[in-house]
């Protein structure tokens, strides 16, 4: 029996009704942690994590969001993609549709025999032809690119997450260059006092030289690191203008309030299943499995029969009026059935690839769901240790350096210590008051890494 006759039956029953060959889409079963392993901080809706910004309570940093969104070429780009997904779609959903052509001619001709009479023909045409969907591989195909469509959403989704949290980091790391700027040249005014003092003490005989070269060698250790931190604030204020989409001259910035630079935010979280489900880049795998096992369906039914219907119209006249009798018109309709018979192995070869191109993307998707969780446990981690150390390098512990610098360098000054004593408490107060701006950074940052872990920003 030949391939096309054993091909009967299930044409048969498309006729009847549906039919779509080929494996249908059921979403993954997501084997996700019941819950972190790193401790949790409170929970909070999901309104929270849509503007997850919010929580730092900077006016600035919401107006530079906003900015972000509008002009970044990348999320231009990505929004453009989606434009361009849609029509495709509509294009894939044509292939369900008749499609007709119209034609109009006309020429003039010499007579045969008769080099002084010409005649004239006029014609009119219209045809139209239907492939029918009968084993569903246009179905498929839009299916495919649907889903496709789906995954470009997602990915612009993906592409807004990583931009707010890029615009976040880098205006942290702009503030925390403005405030080490800011204390590296306090501290220059302090150890230059502190010089001064020295000269005083050597020149009266009460100190040896040896003071004073200290002292000398902090002033300009501390002078040659404010062009280096000057450097890192022009920088960071470059990278933030690229990302805002405009040019550095054009970005206006002020160091927020203490009130703000002060505050510690407390993150959003809530269950693995509801929170890595909104993840872009997880929506982006799942629709990605879903064209690739659609696509399977495609190939499958390209080893079916192919069933079309034809149909055409015509009219031809010596003059234009003519074209509308009955005895000029011509009509024809019929129907074609084509069965691939050898391919060289190409069709099934293909359902071969279009399966192993499936794999590959469950195996992606499952990667993605394993990459989110430790994504998530890292913020996390990240956001209780610097939380706790943070207990450590506390506003009075510097204060308290502070003050044993000015006891040191009095009782200096009384020549009741030497001056090591003095050098030795300036470092610590200038390491602690760096330590303390440091760390205000990296929980900001790790807020910002969880916030873009969760999927925040979409």
């Amino acid at each position: 029996m030949s391939s096309t006759f054993k091909h009967l039956p299930l044409l048969a029953a498309c006729f009847l009704g549906s039919c779509m060959v080929g494996p249908d889409f059921r979403t993954p079963t997501n084997d996700l942690p019941a819950t972190w392993e790193a401790n949790r901080p409170p929970h909070s809706s999901d309104k929270d994590l849509r503007s997850w910004w919010n929580i730092f309570g900077d006016p600035q940093l919401n107006r530079l969001v906003s900015t972000s969104l509008n002009n970044n070429p990348d999320m231009k780009v990505a929004l453009l993609r989606i434009r361009e997904a849609r029509e495709k779609l509509r294009v894939s959903q044509a292939s369900l549709l008749p499609s007709a052509d119209a034609s109009a001619g006309w020429s003039l001709s010499p007579d045969r025999g008769f080099r002084s009479s010409t005649s004239q023909n006029f014609s009119l045409g219209a045809s139209t032809s239907w492939e029918l969907d009968l084993f569903g591989g246009n179905r498929r195909s839009i299916e495919a690119s649907r889903a496709s469509l789906m995954s470009t959403e997602a990915s612009a989704g993906a592409v807004r997450t990583a931009l707010l949290a890029d615009v976040a980091t880098a205006y942290f790391d702009w503030i925390t260059a403005c405030e080490q700027l800011r204390i590296a040249r306090e501290q220059l005014e302090i150890q230059r006092s502190t010089l001064t003092i020295a000269e005083k003490r050597y020149k009266t005989e009460f100190a040896p030289r040896l003071d004073v070269e200290q002292a000398t060698s902090t002033v300009a250790s501390t002078e040659s690191r404010i062009p280096q931190l000057e450097a890192q604030v022009a920088s960071s204020k470059n990278q933030l203008a690229v990302l805002l989409g405009t040019y550095n001259s054009r970005v206006e910035l002020t160091l927020p309030k203490a009130s703000v630079f002060e505050k510690t935010p407390v993150v959003p979280v809530g269950l693995p299943s509801e929170l890595l489900r909104r993840r872009p880049d997880v929506i982006a795998a799942e629709a990605d499995l879903h064209a690739a096992v659609a696509n399977v369906g495609v190939a499958v039914a390209d080893l079916y029969p192919r069933f079309s219907l034809t149909g055409s119209l015509s009219s031809r006249g010596g003059d234009f009026g003519q074209l509308f009798r009955e005895n000029n018109n011509a009509w024809s309709l019929g129907g074609n059935l084509l069965q691939p018979l050898f391919q060289g192995g190409a069709l099934r070869a293909t359902v071969r690839a279009q399966k192993a191109a499936a794999e590959q993307a469950a195996e992606t998707y499952r990667k993605t769901l394993i990459t989110a969780v430790s994504e998530v446990e890292d913020a996390l981690i990240a956001y209780g240790s610097y939380t706790s150390q943070m207990q450590y390098l506390h506003k009075e512990k510097n204060n308290a350096n502070r003050e044993a610098f000015q006891l040191s360098r009095t009782l200096y000054i009384n020549g009741e210590t030497d001056f090591l004593n003095v050098i030795t408490a300036q470092r610590s107060w200038l390491s602690s008051e760096e330590s303390l701006v440091t760390m205000k950074q990296n929980i900001r940052k790790a807020v910002v890494q969880l916030a873009r872990a969760l999927g925040g920003g979409w």
